[in-house]
């Protein structure tokens, strides 16, 4: 059984190199040639459920500690990235014009800015840190009590779906951060019952597991059922959940037994700063590649360039920022990597 650091790492690191993936298909062919819902939304719900694990310390963690790492871990990394490229992000997505910029229109270039300070320049981070305060709170409340834990879990994700019924942009990403709530309560249990759910750790259950997984994305497939996390769009509750606890069970499994790949493991490890470049990497490659005439055509080998040239230059820039700018990760201390929250 592998060292639960080396396993988390792995497990966030696939997670992180299929979002990549999914992003440069959106912006060098326009559209997601692999179906978004064969593997996106997977993905996430991974990234909660172990931001839910990894906050479980085994004894009881005051309130003011876990917010404050909250804003340490998340909230701080968040604001800095999303400022700094808040401006080059409105020009490349013609949200304003390059003669705004030059011209010093006031009303113009305050614009770019307004997402951020409502939480929706980086969705996922926005929800992790609320799912996160409000899971917390709920944490406090209930004493740790399991009933009463996931009862008020259940409760924020019934939440998460009627907001959702409006359609609306909340700020904070109110109703995907109650979404998350529930996916952080299953981590925090995962890790807490641990010693008795690694008897479940076998070949055969991850086959059993596996076969359920295809069963169920074939099912969704052909019935034409989506399961888009943002905007939230679930066609169908029931199997949505479903496909969420197959899908967790079958990757906590599975990485486990895995060999070490530390290259993909370096991923996992510092996953936050990939996260706040997979849209802005992505759209340069692609801008760059159609400009050299190295379109997409309908040709997939070019995808699989595209992303790799992606993962390349990400990981450039995640190099540098850690080695020069690390204070805007967030960690502060040698020990921070191990208690990362995403």
């Amino acid at each position: 059984m592998r060292e639960r650091q080396h396993w988390i790492d792995l497990l966030r690191g696939f997670c992180m190199l299929a979002i990549l993936l999914d992003h440069t298909e959106i912006y060098y062919t326009g559209a997601n040639i692999v179906p978004y819902d064969l593997y996106v939304a997977d993905a996430l719900v991974i990234f909660f459920f172990l931001s839910g694990y990894l906050m479980y310390k085994g004894s009881p963690c005051r309130l003011s500690h876990r917010l404050g790492k909250v804003c340490r871990s998340l909230l701080l990394p968040y604001f800095i990235f999303t400022t700094v490229m808040a401006l080059p992000k409105a020009l490349a997505h013609g949200v304003i014009s390059l003669s705004t910029v030059l011209d010093g229109e006031v009303d113009g270039l305050i614009a770019p800015f307004l997402p951020v300070l409502l939480g929706q320049a980086s969705w996922f981070i926005a929800a992790l840190a609320v799912g996160e305060v409000v899971f917390s709170l709920l944490l406090w409340i209930s004493r740790g009590k399991a009933w009463l834990l996931c009862t008020l879990s259940v409760v924020a994700f019934l939440g998460s779906a009627v907001l959702s019924e409006q359609r609306a942009v909340y700020p904070w990403q109110v109703n995907n951060g109650l979404q998350a709530v529930l996916f952080l309560c299953a981590g925090w249990f995962w890790h807490r019952w641990e010693p008795f759910l690694h008897r479940f750790h076998t070949l055969s259950s991850s086959f059993f597991l596996f076969v359920l997984l295809i069963g169920m994305k074939v099912y969704a497939f052909r019935a034409g059922v989506h399961t888009m996390l943002w905007p939230i769009a679930i066609g169908s509750y029931p199997l949505f959940l479903a496909d969420a606890v197959v899908s967790v069970l079958l990757a906590a499994s599975v990485s486990r037994h895995l060999p070490v790949c530390r290259p993909i493991e370096w991923v996992g490890a510092h996953s936050i700063v990939y996260y706040f470049l997979c849209g802005g990497i992505p759209l340069c490659v692609s801008i760059l590649l159609q400009w050299a005439d190295m379109g997409y055509q309908g040709q997939y080998y070019r995808v699989l360039a595209a992303y790799a040239a992606v993962c390349a230059f990400s990981t450039l820039a995640v190099w540098a920022v850690y080695r020069y700018l690390p204070f805007i990760t967030g960690k502060m201390r040698k020990q921070d990597g191990a208690d990362a929250l995403l």
